[in-house]
């Protein structure tokens, strides 16, 4: 498991993600200190059943569901890099008619403005890119920022187009657009998307008032 420390000395951002088969159950275990693990088996005792197979159909289901550990995600203190995004996001904001704060909760749920942030799963960039939507949108370099944030932009605009709130966008960012659609166009009730949704939604009133 990859863990990506930010810049700004907060607590460590586990990014791991999975690729399981479609007929695996999906374990989890929490360690002590908030970090997560998943498994397609159950380990040990201290393994808990997160998802059966029978949610999920799918071939590949899981391919593009990045489990993450939200809990600690803070807004970071230092501004120099959500200053030298702001223009960009502005920008990318504008051509895809989002607000603006939305963009920067996103990223900031998503990378907390690290350019070169890697997870286990191979997301990538600021808006954690999976390869397959890098590629969706015609990304040549997913760390670039200027084509990595268009592309999230763009991508959470077709998620707001399709699923109408901010709350179902971010859980279809984080989860896939197929399990908000698979739950009823509901947040999906997994504990990893549930918390992404409510931090994106806590920075996103934040940064209604401080950008």
């Amino acid at each position: 498991m990859r863990v990506f420390r930010s810049l700004f000395g907060f607590v460590a951002l586990i990014l791991s993600g999975l690729f399981a088969a479609s007929h695996a159950d999906i374990y989890m275990y929490t360690d002590k200190n908030g970090n997560k693990y998943f498994s397609e088996r159950k380990e040990n005792e201290n393994y808990t059943l997160l998802l059966r197979s029978d949610t999920n159909k799918k071939p590949h289901s899981f391919r593009n569901w990045k489990a993450k550990s939200y809990t600690n995600i803070s807004i970071p203190r230092d501004k120099t890099l959500q200053r030298k995004y702001h223009p960009i996001i502005l920008k990318a904001a504008e051509k895809n008619q989002l607000d603006p704060a939305f963009l920067h909760a996103v990223i900031t749920a998503e990378s907390a403005y690290q350019r070169y942030a890697v997870s286990s799963a191979g997301a990538q960039g600021l808006m954690q890119l999976m390869p397959e939507t890098a590629k969706r949108f015609s990304v040549t370099d997913s760390f670039d920022p200027i084509q990595n944030i268009y592309a999230g932009a763009l991508y959470l605009k077709i998620l707001l187009k399709e699923f109408k709130t901010r709350e179902l966008a971010a859980a279809a960012y984080n989860a896939g657009e197929g399990a908000v659609r698979r739950y009823k166009r509901q947040i999906p009730p997994y504990p990893e998307t549930q918390k992404y949704v409510s931090k994106v939604l806590t920075f996103y009133q934040y940064y209604q008032h401080n950008l």
